[in-house]
């Protein structure tokens, strides 16, 4: 979750060196696929490196396959159980289980809990908090 930026896209990039197939969650459709193109690029240039026979540094890439590297991009506010549902059984559909979930997504206030609007506290909590149980 939270893949369109931040600590979430770099989670994204860091698992598709690592040959995973990501499936992407974020309420922002646009930087949810711009993440999806950086990693399609990273396993493009892998498979040029393997279509050219270039050796394998650590062992690790041998070993892995260099094909079926696939990235599913879904827009999910993970702050509406809803809407969280409803994204996870389209995964579960489309993609099937999960094996490692990063509940990444959050919302920063940059007020003081005094000066917060009670939406945005509500806001922070749903995702914050909630989220990581509903995505669960």
């Amino acid at each position: 979750t939270g893949a369109g930026s931040g600590l979430g896209r770099l989670f994204a990039l860091e698992f598709a060196r690592r040959r995973a197939l990501l499936v992407l969650w974020d309420i922002n459709t646009q930087s949810n696929e711009e993440t999806a193109g950086m990693v399609r690029h990273i396993y493009r240039e892998m498979a040029e490196e393997a279509a050219a026979g270039a050796p394998g540094g650590d062992g690790e890439k041998d070993v892995l396959p260099h094909c079926n590297l696939q990235v599913y991009t879904y827009t999910c506010d993970v702050g509406k159980r809803e809407n969280v549902y409803l994204t996870a059984e389209r995964v579960r559909k489309e993609v099937g289980e999960v094996s490692v979930l990063v509940n990444n997504a959050g919302v920063v206030s940059g007020h003081h809990l005094l000066e917060c609007p009670d939406e945005l506290i509500e806001r922070t909590m749903m995702v914050n908090c909630h989220a990581h149980f509903w995505v669960t």
